[in-house]
């Protein structure tokens, strides 16, 4: 049964990989703090007409229905000097995508930390005398390739922002309701396309220093104990 360890310990560590990413994008996509400096940064109360108080309002709604806190998104706010509903019904309807989307990635996180122990523990089971060894190289190994899948998406987002997120969507939603008109649709001018720059190099970079840190961890604890 040794010849399964390694097998098993590399399945943990694609599991623990896609886990912890999107753990990183859990916390920081709700991380309110975040869309405080991102909208000062980027003037957006200034852009849409709205007062801090009631943008701040509204993005707890919106981010509250992504997280299933709520059912809908009917919010109103002062736009322009004018009483009305922040959101149309397109983007209500790109929101319920999202919201689903957002649910799914939530699901495959908690299989992939449950997969992590289980395949983990598999592994330990099979080849206790080389547990230490194999995992630990098994880690290393699997996080050369997820580093080397993030750092070529990266490079990809640097040289064209527009079109890696315009991919993205299509590769995950199955309509175009995404494509939101920033002149007169809130949602998009309440988070434009440098708020999600901002937003996917934070997740990115949160991730690539937890991984060069449990790798570290893995080289140091194999130079003093192997």
């Amino acid at each position: 049964m040794k010849n399964l360890s390694k097998p098993f310990f590399f399945i943990a560590t694609i599991c623990f990989i896609v886990a912890f990413f999107l753990t990183c994008l859990d916390v920081i996509s709700f991380n309110r703090s975040f869309y405080d400096s991102e909208y000062n940064k980027l003037g957006v109360a200034e852009t849409i007409g709205i007062s801090d108080v009631e943008l701040k309002e509204t993005t707890t709604v919106l981010l509250d229905y992504i997280q299933d806190k709520r059912d809908d998104l009917n919010v109103s706010a002062n736009i322009l000097g004018q009483q009305r509903q922040v959101f149309n019904e397109k983007e209500i309807m790109h929101m319920v995508d999202v919201k689903i989307l957002y649910q799914n990635a939530m699901l495959v996180k908690m299989l992939g930390w449950i997969g992590c122990i289980g395949f983990g523990i598999l592994g330990i089971i099979t080849d206790k005398k080389n547990a230490l060894k194999n995992g630990t190289e098994m880690f290393l190994m699997g996080t050369v390739f997820s580093l080397s899948l993030i750092v070529f998406l990266g490079l990809y987002a640097i040289i064209d922002f527009e079109q890696f997120w315009l991919q993205f969507h299509y590769v995950f939603f199955t309509n175009d309701l995404f494509f939101l008109d920033p002149s007169k649709d809130i949602l998009i001018q309440m988070v434009p396309s440098q708020f999600f720059f901002d937003l996917v190099f934070r997740i990115a970079g949160s991730f690539l220093i937890g991984m060069v840190i449990l790798c570290s961890g893995c080289i140091y604890v194999r130079r003093k104990r192997l």
